[in-house]
C-alpha cells in the first residue's frame, strides 16, 4: 500500500502512471485517491478523474452508433434492438415522408440520423447523470423517443417535414402533442387509436349494406350485445356493418381459421402503413368489435383493479419532456439534422395550465372486511389441506402419488389398448367415443381415482384431473372438491394470497421465489428447534440494484407462513427428484392437469391461482350498467397495503391481535413504526385515505365521529363539485336494497359505487400527500377490568389551513 503523506511532485507523477496504466489504481487507499482528486481538480486535469469514473461506470466508453443493445448497424435500414428476450424491430425504410419519397432516401439522410441518434441517446450515461440504466428502464426511455418519432412523422405534411426536416418542429408543436398526451394517455396521445379507428370504421361502414350487415347478425350475434360502459372505446355509429367490413378485410382471418377477437396488426396496417415507424406498437384490441365473448378460465370477468382513465400525470409528461430534449444531442452532429431548441415554455407545470392532468394512477383499495376475511379464508383452507398433525395426508401427498404414478402410464396416441380403432367392427360409439385414446388418459378416467385416500375421497373428490372449461357448473364442482388438481390450483392462489399480503412484496419478487430454500434459516419449522426459530424470507428485491442485477434481502416472516412454504418446497425438491416437471421450478408452480405436470408460474399463473382462490370461496360480485356481474379477483399490488390498511381499521374491527401475532409484536405502538418503516408513503397514505373515506360517505359509520371528518368532507365537496355544501354521499348496499327491492343488491354493488367512491378517495390521497390533511394514531395505555395495563389507540385527524 502505498503512503499517505505523498507530495505533489509524487502526485503528479502517480496520475501520470495511471493515464499510462490503469491498472496503477489498484492498491491505492482513500487517502491517496481523495489526494489523486484534490491536485486534478486544482490544476485542472481531469484525466486519472475520467480514468476512475469510467471504471465505475464506462460512461465514457458508451458507443453512440453501436450500444450493446443494438444488433444492427447504425446506417442499416432495419434495425433489431435487444433489450429483454423478445427483440424490437424497426424498419426505417417503410416510412414515406410527404414528398412521396422514402425516410431512407439519401435526400432525407440527414434527418434519418437524426432520429437514429435521437434513440441511441436513450441509453447513454452522459445524456442520464452517468448513470448506467437498466435494461427495462432503457426500453421504456427508447419508447418513449419512437412515440415523439412517430409524433413527427403523423404529422409530416402539416411541419413540411421532407422539405424542413426539424426546422418546424418548435415548442408549439410539442406543447400539442403534450397537451394531447395529457388528455388521452401516453400513447394514444401520440397515436390516437380511438379517433383514426372510429373514422376508418364509420367511413368504412357507407359500404356495406343493410342485407350483408343482418347476415353478420345472424351468423356472430355477439356483436349487438349490450356493451359495459368501461368497454365502450369507439361508439361506432353501425357496429355491425363495421365487423362486417373488418372481416372482409381479413381482420379475424388467422391462417386457415377464424380469430373472433380480431388481429390488431391488421387495423394497424390500415391507418399507419408507410407513415409511422408501427412495428412492435400494442395497437389496441377493442372489445366492441369481437365475435364473441373472451375466453377465460375463471368464473366471472373481472373488476378493474386499477385505475383506468385516460390521461397523463405530471410524473409522465416530465419524462416525456426529458426523452424530448434528448434531440438535442444532434446540434452539433454534421450527419444530422440540426432541432430546434426546448424552450422552458415546454415544461410540466406549463401543460399543467393549460389541461388537467390525471393524478398519478392508482390501484383501487380493497375494502378491509373484504381482504380481511380473505387472509381468514386462505388460511383456514391452508391448514385444512396442509394439516401439522403427524402421519396426516395432505393435499401436496396426494398429488405428487397421483402425477408420479402417472407419469409411468403412456401419453402416445392409441396407446390404450382397450380402446378399438374407430373403424374396427369391435368400435361401440356409446361406449368408446369419450374413451381416451392414451393409457395415461384412461388410466385418469378408470383408475386414478382409487389411488386416493379415504380421507380425500370423503372430501368429495370425484375425479383427479381438472375440468374442461366447458364442463356444465364446473365452477360449482371444483367448490364442492370434485377434482384434486382444481383444489391443488386453489391450495396455491391460498399460499400466494398469504404470503403476498404478510410481506407486502411486489408480484415479480414472489413469482422469482425459488423451489427450495427461501427461508432463513434453512430449518424444519416443524422441529422442535424450529418451533422456537425466528424465520425470515428471503427474495430479490426489484427496482434495486445495477444494470437489472437485483439485491437480495430478507423480512421476518410468521411462523405459521413459514410452516406452509417449507410444506411447499418438501413438495417441489420431491418432484424434481421424480421427474415431473418441464423445466425449472419455482416455490410456487403451475399444474397443467392435461399433460400431468408441474411448471414454474409466470405472472398470468400465478394471477390465476389467484383467481381460482376467488372463484372457490366466492369472493364479492359488482354489478355493472349493462346488467353484467363481475367478480373481485384479487391481485398481488392490492394486496401490498394489507398491513398499512389492517392497522388503521383495527379500531372499528377486531383484528389487531391476530395482526401482533403473525408479525410478532406485543407493543402496538412499536407495531405501528414496524408498518411505517417497512411501507412507503403511497401504500400509509391509502391506508390512511380509506378510513377518511369511510368516515366522509358513511355517517352511520364510527369513523364519521372522528373529528374534522365534516372539514374533510367540505374540503373534498370544493373540489368535485365547487361546492363545499354540496351533499357526499355513496348508496350503500343496504340502501340501494330499499330503493331496487331487489334481493341481488342485498350483497351486490353497483360499479357506479365503487366509481364514486374511488374518485373520494382520490381526492383524499391528494389532500394527504399536499400535507392539508393527516391522520396519526396517538397511543395510550388504560387498564382492563381485571386490572392489567392494556395499550390502545385513537385516530387524531387534523386539517392545516394552506391558503
Amino acid at each position: 500500500m502505498l503512503s499517505v503523506a505523498i507530495d505533489n511532485t509524487s502526485i503528479a507523477s502517480l496520475i501520470e502512471d495511471i493515464v499510462l496504466d490503469h491498472s496503477t489504481l489498484n492498491g491505492l487507499n482513500a487517502d491517496t485517491l481523495e489526494q489523486i482528486i484534490n491536485f486534478s481538480v486544482a490544476n485542472d486535469d481531469y484525466r486519472a478523474l475520467d480514468i476512475i469514473t469510467h471504471i465505475h461506470t464506462s460512461i465514457y466508453g458508451y458507443n453512440v452508433r453501436q450500444p450493446e443493445w443494438l444488433e444492427s448497424s447504425f446506417p442499416a435500414a432495419k434495425w433489431t434492438l435487444t433489450f429483454g428476450k423478445t427483440p424490437k424491430t424497426i424498419h426505417w425504410d417503410s416510412v414515406y415522408l410527404d414528398d412521396g419519397k422514402k425516410l431512407t432516401d439519401t435526400k432525407h439522410h440527414k434527418l434519418l440520423n437524426s432520429f437514429k441518434y435521437w434513440i441511441t441517446a436513450a441509453d447513454n450515461p452522459l445524456e442520464n447523470g452517468g448513470k448506467i440504466i437498466s435494461p427495462i428502464t432503457a426500453s421504456a426511455k427508447v419508447n418513449k423517443v419512437i412515440a415523439l418519432i412517430n409524433a413527427i412523422l403523423l404529422h409530416s405534411k402539416e411541419l413540411k417535414l421532407a422539405k424542413y426536416h426539424l426546422q418546424n418542429v418548435n415548442d408549439d408543436f410539442w406543447l400539442n402533442i403534450l397537451m394531447k398526451l395529457a388528455e388521452h394517455g401516453s400513447f394514444y396521445g401520440v397515436y390516437e387509436f380511438d379517433k383514426r379507428t372510429k373514422a376508418l370504421l364509420d367511413d368504412a361502414c357507407q359500404c356495406v349494406v343493410d342485407e350483408d350487415a343482418q347476415k353478420f347478425r345472424e351468423k356472430y350475434p355477439y356483436i349487438v350485445r349490450d356493451i359495459a360502459q368501461d368497454e365502450i372505446s369507439l361508439s361506432l355509429e353501425a357496429r355491425d356493418k363495421a365487423c362486417a367490413w373488418l372481416f372482409e378485410q381479413g381482420y379475424y382471418q388467422h391462417r386457415w381459421t377464424i380469430d373472433h377477437y380480431g388481429r390488431s396488426t391488421v387495423l394497424s396496417k390500415f391507418l399507419f402503413d408507410g407513415k409511422i415507424l408501427y412495428h412492435d406498437i400494442n395497437f389496441p384490441n377493442y372489445p366492441e368489435l369481437h365475435l364473441k365473448e373472451l375466453k377465460r378460465n375463471s368464473e366471472y370477468r373481472t373488476v378493474e383493479n386499477k385505475d383506468v382513465s385516460t390521461g397523463t400525470n405530471q410524473q409522465t409528461i416530465s419524462k416525456y419532456i426529458e426523452a424530448i430534449r434528448l434531440i438535442h444531442t444532434n446540434l452539433e452532429r454534421e450527419d444530422a439534422a440540426s432541432p430546434l431548441i426546448l424552450s422552458e415554455r415546454v415544461s410540466a407545470g406549463s401543460i399543467g395550465e393549460l389541461v388537467d392532468l390525471k393524478k398519478l394512477g392508482r390501484t383501487r383499495t380493497l375494502p378491509p372486511k373484504f381482504v380481511f376475511n380473505l387472509i381468514r379464508q386462505c388460511y383456514e383452507f391452508a391448514k385444512e389441506h396442509l394439516p401439522t398433525d403427524k402421519g396426516a395426508i395432505t393435499l401436496l401427498d396426494e398429488t405428487l402419488t397421483l402425477l408420479s404414478k402417472a407419469r409411468s402410464k403412456s401419453t402416445a396416441k392409441n396407446s390404450n389398448t382397450l380402446r378399438p380403432s374407430h373403424n374396427c367392427l369391435a368400435w361401440n360409439e356409446e361406449l368408446h367415443r369419450k374413451m381416451s385414446g392414451s393409457e395415461r388418459g384412461y388410466w385418469f378416467q378408470t383408475e386414478a381415482i382409487n389411488c386416493l385416500s379415504d380421507e380425500y375421497l370423503k372430501k368429495g373428490i370425484k375425479q383427479v384431473q381438472g375440468f374442461a372449461e366447458n364442463v356444465e357448473k364446473r365452477h360449482e364442482r371444483i367448490r364442492a372438491n370434485e377434482s384434486l388438481f382444481e383444489l391443488f390450483s386453489v391450495l396455491q392462489g391460498a399460499i400466494q394470497v398469504l404470503v403476498g399480503a404478510i410481506m407486502a412484496r411486489r408480484q415479480d419478487e414472489l413469482v422469482k421465489l425459488k423451489l427450495h430454500g427461501n427461508l432463513s434459516p434453512n430449518l424444519n419449522p416443524f422441529s422442535k428447534k424450529g418451533a422456537k426459530t425466528k424465520y425470515s424470507l428471503i427474495f430479490k428485491v426489484k427496482k434495486t440494484g445495477s444494470k437489472g442485477v437485483n439485491v437480495t434481502i430478507e423480512r421476518p416472516i410468521p411462523l405459521s407462513i413459514a410452516k406452509f412454504i417449507w410444506q411447499l418446497e418438501q413438495f417441489n425438491i420431491k418432484a424434481n427428484e421424480l421427474n415431473l416437471a418441464k423445466g425449472k421450478l419455482s416455490l410456487f408452480n403451475n399444474l397443467s392437469s392435461k399433460n400431468s405436470q408441474l411448471s414454474q408460474v409466470n405472472s398470468d399463473t400465478y394471477n390465476t391461482h389467484i383467481d381460482a382462490l376467488c372463484d372457490y370461496v366466492e369472493t364479492d360480485l359488482v354489478q355493472y350498467d349493462n346488467g353484467e356481474y363481475r367478480r373481485n379477483y384479487v391481485r398481488q399490488h392490492q394486496l401490498r397495503r394489507f398491513f398499512a390498511m389492517a392497522f388503521f381499521w383495527s379500531k372499528g374491527f377486531d383484528g389487531m391481535d391476530a395482526l401482533r401475532w403473525m408479525l410478532g409484536h406485543s407493543d402496538m405502538e412499536h407495531l405501528y413504526h414496524y408498518i411505517s418503516e417497512s411501507e412507503t408513503g403511497a401504500v400509509l397514505n391509502g391506508a390512511k385515505a380509506s378510513v377518511i373515506v369511510r368516515g366522509v360517505v358513511d355517517s352511520t359509520s364510527e369513523l364519521a365521529k372522528l373529528d374534522g371528518i365534516e372539514d374533510v368532507r367540505k374540503i373534498i365537496a370544493e373540489r368535485l363539485t365547487g361546492d363545499s355544501s354540496t351533499p357526499i354521499t355513496i348508496d350503500t348496499v343496504r340502501e340501494a336494497a330499499e330503493d331496487y327491492n331487489d334481493e341481488s343488491y342485498l350483497t351486490i354493488p353497483h360499479i357506479s359505487q365503487i366509481q364514486k367512491e374511488q374518485d373520494i378517495e382520490t381526492e383524499v390521497i391528494q389532500l394527504l400527500e399536499e400535507g392539508r390533511i393527516t391522520l396519526e394514531p396517538e397511543f395510550f395505555t388504560i387498564d382492563d377490568s381485571d386490572g392489567n395495563a392494556t395499550q390502545t389507540f385513537n385516530l387524531i385527524l387534523k386539517i392545516k389551513d394552506l391558503d
